[in-house]
């Protein structure tokens, strides 16, 4: 079985994060493995949105130099905007090209992006919320914040 796998080279992995869940000592002791090991079919897409449930990730843990950090333990580093499709796609192509070290792609977003009350605030990070909240975010959503008008009107 080994074997058909180690032929199988066109094969990739791809690992998703938060930036919060990036506190854990596991995630760097895997982080040093893939890149000891030069593992180029691997690759890491951390949602870099700042924040976690306890708070802002650089008043909880710093994370900075993200990029810096990643680099040091032997990885290809790219940085784009999360919300832009178009850049995600071709960071991840980027990443299939590389063929000497895992790749890992920071993805800057906004928590809550497009929901007003709920952009960049923690609190809303792993907290349940009334039904009227996801009514008045869906509502928000669905319109672009009251800008078209529609069937969700």
């Amino acid at each position: 079985m080994l074997q058909y796998i180690d032929k199988q080279s066109h094969r990739f992995v791809y690992a998703v994060t938060g930036d919060g869940e990036l506190n854990e000592g596991n995630i760097w002791e895997a982080v040093m493995f893939a890149g000891k090991y030069k593992l180029s079919q691997l690759t890491v897409i951390i949602d870099r949105n700042n924040i976690q449930i306890d708070g802002s990730t650089e008043d909880v843990m710093p994370l900075e130099s993200l990029h810096g950090k990643w680099e040091s333990f032997g990885w290809h580093v790219q940085e784009v905007d999360g919300h832009n499709v178009e850049s995600l796609r071709d960071a991840i192509n980027m990443s299939k090209a590389i063929t000497n070290q895992p790749s890992v792609i920071i993805a800057h977003t906004i928590p809550g992006k497009g929901v007003d009350f709920m952009e960049y605030d923690y609190h809303w990070h792993g907290y349940g919320k009334s039904p009227d909240d996801y009514k008045r975010a869906l509502h928000k959503l669905r319109t672009l914040d009251g800008k078209i008008k529609g069937e969700h009107e």
